[in-house]
């Protein structure tokens, strides 16, 4: 006896399989980027990063195998639809530990513009600490699920859920509130926490989006894979906000300010003929004068006793997401 399928929705598999891969290659670009700007960064957290850029890697494999799975090897039978893949079960799993680090690299951020606050990260590494709870928990008992069981996993999806749009919310509001509390009327310093404050909505906040997105949709059809696609796809924003963050960067380290110089044109000026004819080349034909773009990048360290007081310098080792991560 034949068993329908949940419903005709399971294209969101292939949805999530198609966005997926295309988020990672972003994520790829920007962690090119990355390592080409962090050699002052230390070893560990060049490494950690690297293990993040790793695991989430591991999330297009697993997609993947999700998709040949249901598509291609179970082809024609429906009924393999009433029991998660081996692979999309470590999904939840390659989730959580993604969500995990990425915020624990904000925390370490919130830690420095907190004046080192116990109390509130420490209340946050609670909210990321219990929604890796939640994700292992579905893990394991996604692995247990039997054919027709997918019932019995619907308060740990609820949690899981539920604790990531928390966890997101709470890491992304506070460091935009602490980012904006630390402006010192210096326009130079308010214009790069502008956008240190413009990387943390778009991309902190994106993953408490995406992940409300996906709550709401299994809240309202529990019965189909509608919240897949969003899920499938939430380590790589993850991913692309850490390292958004992490090249939006403006302030060095120990007082040392990058000032970016363009002194490229637009465009390389066309020929254009000298005044005086006579000064023509050796074959007489006209002189061609060609101007070619040159960008450089002039590294300089800025002195405290110079731009401001020790309290300045301050200051910036406080809000500048350089020293916060």
């Amino acid at each position: 006896m034949s068993v329908a399928p949940p419903s005709p929705t399971v294209g969101a598999l292939l949805i999530g399989g198609i966005v997926g891969p295309m988020l990672h290659g972003l994520t790829c670009s920007q962690a090119f980027m990355y390592y080409g700007r962090s050699e002052k960064d230390p070893t560990f957290m060049r490494l950690y990063v690297f293990s993040i850029w790793c695991i989430d890697s591991l999330n297009v494999f697993l997609v993947g195998h999700t998709l040949y799975y249901y598509f291609i090897t179970s082809y024609g039978n429906p009924g393999v639809f009433q029991t998660p893949a081996w692979s999309l079960v470590l999904l939840v799993l390659v989730t959580s530990l993604v969500s995990f680090m990425v915020r624990g690299m904000f925390i370490k951020g919130i830690w420095h513009l907190s004046h080192e606050n116990p109390i509130l990260t420490g209340g946050l590494g609670l909210l990321s600490v219990f929604d890796l709870v939640c994700g292992l928990i579905l893990t394991v008992k996604g692995f247990n699920v039997k054919g027709g069981g997918m019932e019995s996993l619907k308060i740990s999806l609820y949690l899981n859920f539920a604790s990531a749009v928390l966890a997101d919310a709470a890491v992304a509001v506070t460091l935009l509130n602490l980012l904006r509390g630390s402006k010192t009327g210096n326009p130079r310093r308010d214009s790069a926490l502008g956008r240190l404050m413009l990387y943390t909505v778009n991309t902190g906040l994106l993953t408490a989006a995406d992940a409300t997105v996906a709550l709401l949709t299994y809240a309202i059809m529990p019965h189909n894979f509608v919240f897949l696609t969003p899920y499938m796809i939430l380590s790589h924003f993850y991913t692309n906000a850490l390292f958004a963050s992490l090249n939006a960067r403006t302030f060095g380290k120990n007082g040392d300010h990058v000032v970016s110089v363009n002194l490229s044109m637009s465009a390389v000026s066309p020929p254009r003929y000298t005044a005086n004819a006579t000064s023509a080349g050796s074959h007489g034909g006209p002189e061609l004068s060609l101007q070619i773009p040159i960008q450089t990048v002039i590294e300089t360290r800025v002195d405290g006793s110079q731009h401001g007081s020790q309290s300045d310098n301050e200051d910036i080792k406080h809000y500048s997401l350089a020293k916060a991560m």
